[in-house]
């Protein structure tokens, strides 16, 4: 086996940041729907493909009966085309299928069977979309023999290799080649049987990205690269197989190449990621991401509520909330108190540890203790269910949670959230009680659309009057009011209109904190709402939904998840913010103020000083004449005082 690498490099004379032509599924960012299935039998290969989707990468894990791995993207719009895929076939019989078709290879993936040698490809219309003036495919070169058709061929790149056994146990390549002539140009870069190190180095001095990647079973590497297009990707290698989805749903993005390996600890997998996903998720979901590595998962959604979906990934993913779970047991509270069924000065009585209150008989630090630690210290307190709503959700006390969970019950909480959509919320265990066996074998799980569901089931009024209670007993997030002010102070507005955009606007939030064994969860998730001025002056109130989450991060990571998670709510806040803004900016009202002679926006008492010295007869046009006879005198100042206060 050779143990040496080549640092080859083949570069065209032009070097371009347009998509790669080969096949666009690696260098398109169109946002799509797309499917990793790992180890699955042709049928559930063909469910998918019954199901409207394409393959893009295949792996053969065994033929034995047939297992792959795939990559799969939806065959519509962008990303629609015409294809085929085979398996157990032979070099001959994958020309003729090529000639046949009138194909071109995207996807090759040679394997030994106990019939010899044969292949798993995916082919494309020659004349597609994303067609290239000349395309082939090469099979059985050595190292020296890859090295020698590059040399010879300076108007060719390599598309998608792949390194193989033969039965001899002889290192050989294949590869599927395009031309890299006029529209097809690009630089591009190619590294046989090195190191992932070496690769990354490449990738930095190349400015590049991956776009191909195969691993030897001495545990070198090949790698193609071209010009990265400025357009985010990631590539990570020793992944968990069954990982390969969370990690792209986590990094807001696809897979687009895919290699599965053996080692010591059982099957890994390398992947490379494109983005699938809009700016605002990317800007938003790179905060989150920062600094805290590969192993954690994460989430954010931000939705206008009845409304188009505004930013989000893995906005599905089951998650520990954390605290975060407390939405669903004050809204099975406000639920009953709406129907009748409670009333918030309803005593509850509960237990309660020595340090739940402090000196000045606020919350102190017990509020955060396990209900479940009772013993003959704690005592029993009572208070309105109001209040100890507000306690649960305010100030996240542990113990009012299991008052109110204790009081309702556990199905019920959950029955009634499935009666606003809520489906994949599980209350495994005590809040508050996230002892390492509790969280390692029985976590809590919800999703950010389930927390969505019940803001939104709110907001469309299930609660009656109750609906401001429901908010105000939760936090006005900070951060969502800095950045209020931060965008309002440095808009052109003018302090009325900042005034009334200021009281309009709300932020009603939970957020979520657990250190389970070694690992971190944090969260947040909740309702806002921003003014919006349409073009008749009128003002609507739009109401969002935005959460975020990061889950199983290293213990010395709890403070920057935190931090991550507020920062990442902080890029959805500021855009809707923004948004806002921007429509009264955009809208000038001219309405006539009866009575604001200053101008200033308000009916007021220096207004009435410009008044009274006006009065008495005057000249047309004068502004303290209100009903326009010539005269200022008693009936301007009923009109005047008719108007007094802020403009409309």
């Amino acid at each position: 086996m050779l143990d040496r690498t080549i640092r080859a490099i083949a570069v065209s004379t032009a070097t371009v940041a347009a998509p790669v032509m080969g096949d666009l599924h690696h260098d398109q960012t169109d946002q799509t729907g797309w499917y990793y299935l790992a180890n699955v039998d042709t049928e559930q290969v063909g469910e998918l493909i019954d199901d409207g989707y394409r393959i893009v990468d295949i792996e053969i894990e065994q033929d034995s009966p047939f297992r792959f791995d795939v990559i799969a993207v939806a065959n519509a719009g962008a990303y629609g085309s015409g294809w085929w895929w085979y398996y157990g076939k032979t070099e001959s019989e994958v020309d003729l299928l090529l000639a046949q078709n009138d194909a071109r290879l995207v996807d090759l993936e040679p394997y030994q069977s106990a019939s010899g040698q044969r292949f798993a490809v995916v082919m494309k219309p020659a004349n597609g979309n994303d067609a290239v003036s000349e395309t082939d495919w090469v099979v059985g070169l050595s190292f020296n023999g890859v090295v020698d058709w590059v040399a010879a061929n300076p108007t060719r790149r390599i598309h998608d290799i792949e390194t193989y056994e033969t039965a001899t146990g002889a290192i050989r390549y294949a590869f599927t080649w395009v031309a890299n002539t006029g529209s097809d140009a690009t630089g591009w870069w190619y590294y046989l049987n090195t190191t992932t190190d070496f690769i990354e180095t490449r990738l930095v001095a190349n400015n590049a990205r991956i776009v191909d990647i195969e691993r030897h079973d001495n545990g070198n590497w090949s790698a193609l690269m071209v010009p990265t297009d400025q357009k985010q990707w990631w590539w990570f290698f020793d992944v968990e197989v069954l990982d390969g989805l969370d990690l792209a749903e986590s990094f807001a993005g696809r897979v687009v190449d895919l290699e599965r390996y053996p080692t010591a600890n059982g099957d890994r997998i390398a992947v490379v990621l494109r983005r699938n996903a809009n700016d605002l998720t990317l800007t938003a979901n790179a905060q989150i991401r920062n600094a805290i590595g590969i192993v954690p998962t994460s989430g954010l959604y931000c939705t206008r509520i009845d409304g188009p979906f505004i930013a989000g990934t893995n906005t599905s993913g089951t998650f520990e909330p954390a605290s975060l779970m407390k939405t669903f047991h004050h809204f099975a509270a406000m639920r009953f108190v709406s129907t009748g069924g409670s009333d918030l000065d309803d005593p509850i009585s509960y237990l309660v540890p020595p340090d739940y209150f402090n000196a000045q008989g606020n919350l102190g630090a017990g509020r955060n203790r396990c209900p479940e630690e009772a013993d003959q210290t704690w005592s029993t307190t009572t208070a309105p269910l109001r209040t100890v709503l507000r306690r649960m959700m305010e100030n996240s006390s542990n113990p009012a949670t299991e008052a109110i969970r204790a009081r309702y019950g556990t199905q019920t909480v959950l029955a009634i959230a499935a009666l606003a959509g809520v489906d994949d919320t599980e209350l495994n265990h005590t809040l508050g009680c996230g002892t390492p066996g509790v969280c390692d074998g029985n976590r809590n799980v919800t999703t950010l659309r389930d927390v969505a569901a019940v803001h939104r089931d709110v907001a469309n009024g299930i609660l009656g009057e109750f609906e401001d209670e429901f908010h105000d007993y939760m936090v006005n997030f900070s951060i969502f009011n800095a950045v209020l002010n931060d965008e309002l102070d440095a808009s052109s507005m003018d302090q009325p209109d900042q005034d009334d955009f200021r009281s309009r606007a709300l932020a009603a939030m939970k957020g979520g904190s657990y250190q389970c064994s070694d690992a971190q969860h944090r969260s947040r998730g909740g309702y806002f709402r921003v003014p919006e001025r349409a073009a008749d002056c009128s003002i609507v109130d739009v109401e969002y939904f935005a959460g975020a989450w990061i889950n199983d991060a290293p213990a010395s990571l709890g403070q920057q998840a935190s931090d991550n998670v507020t920062a990442g709510m902080e890029v959805l806040y500021r855009d809707r913010i923004q948004a806002a803004i921007a429509t009264w900016l955009a809208t000038t009202c001219n309405e006539v103020c009866t009575g604001d002679l200053n101008g200033d926006g308000e009916v007021d008492g220096s207004d009435m000083g410009l008044l009274l010295s006006a009065w008495g007869s005057c000249r047309t046009p004068c502004d303290a004449d209100l009903d326009g006879d010539g005269d200022v005198d008693g009936s301007d100042l009923g009109l005047f005082l008719a108007s007094w206060g802020r403009c409309p």
